[in-house]
């Protein structure tokens, strides 16, 4: 079973991947969110694994928009303890380190340690397992990436202190898995739906008339996201999680309701997302 992720081996979508499908998998890095959606699209690989959500940083955008180009369905869902990690080759100490190079949200994120450190300069790089990766390639003395300890491993390089973030332990990314086709809805394990939807006439009202079909059916409205409508200035499209699945008589009610005035494209119903720690 073939499943892609964006970034670098060792990255925390690829121990998403792990945890969602197992050890027996044969994992793809992509350098792009686009890219990983085309491989799917085509045929290439089995399933992707991209993070939707963190609990810190927010939505990632990107893959909002993509779940929309692509009408890739989502299958899974799993939420992550992120658990960064100062990283650099054998041997390092904190005090030998001049720079360390991660993605800047995880930086960001591990702020209180450089201003505990100021002699160590940070340095915006592009993936944090990437980072890893450019350390344990180029035998970078004197540099330290930020990435988890699977990264580390997977490397061959020394952690040199965990938990690194300002907040352990409150650091979590959810991610989905998408495949190329539809799978069937379980009315039993499947507890959890995302849907878009467009309304089809902007007017003073029109989002409550669409929220409020939730509201009358008695159906959980978890999360709601809006994005700018591709080619549409100043127009909409609104994600929405809920719980639930559509041969659930409420929801069912529900989203017929929302389609007399709303545009409604499901993207996906799948059971609930355990929460998981990188262990691999």
């Amino acid at each position: 079973m073939k499943i892609v992720f964006q970034g670098r081996h060792g990255a925390y979508s690829e121990s998403a991947a792990l945890h969602l499908f197992g050890k027996d998998i044969e994992t793809i890095p992509a350098d792009t969110f686009e890219e990983l959606h085309k491989m799917v699209q085509s045929g290439e690989v089995n399933y992707a694994v991209i993070p939707i959500e963190n609990s810190t940083a927010g939505s990632v955008l990107e893959n909002y928009d993509l779940l929309l180009k692509y009408r890739l369905p989502i299958v899974k869902e799993l939420k992550l303890q992120i658990d960064h990690c100062l990283i650099a080759l054998k041997g390092e100490k904190i005090e030998t380190l001049a720079k360390v190079i991660s993605h800047p949200q995880a930086l960001e994120q591990c702020s209180e340690f450089f201003e505990s450190n100021p002699q160590i300069e940070k340095k915006p790089f592009f993936d944090t397992a990437g980072s890893v990766e450019r350390i344990a390639k180029r035998q970078l003395s004197g540099v330290g990436g930020i990435a988890s300890a699977f990264a580390a491993e997977f490397y061959g390089l020394e952690v040199l202190k965990n938990p690194l973030a300002n907040f352990p332990g409150a650091n979590s990314t959810r991610f989905f898995a998408i495949q190329k086709e539809a799978i069937p809805v379980d009315p039993v394990l499947h507890t959890k739906t995302s849907i878009a939807f467009i309304v089809r006439k902007s007017a003073p009202g029109a989002l409550y008339a669409c929220l409020g079909c939730f509201a009358k059916y008695d159906v959980d409205l978890v999360r709601i996201e809006s994005r700018p409508k591709s080619g549409s200035p100043w127009e909409y499209v609104f994600y929405a999680d809920f719980a639930g699945n559509p041969l659930q008589k409420n929801v069912e009610l529900a989203l017929q309701e929302l389609k007399t005035v709303a545009d409604v494209i499901l993207l996906g119903s799948y059971a609930k997302g355990e929460d998981r720690g990188v262990e691999f």
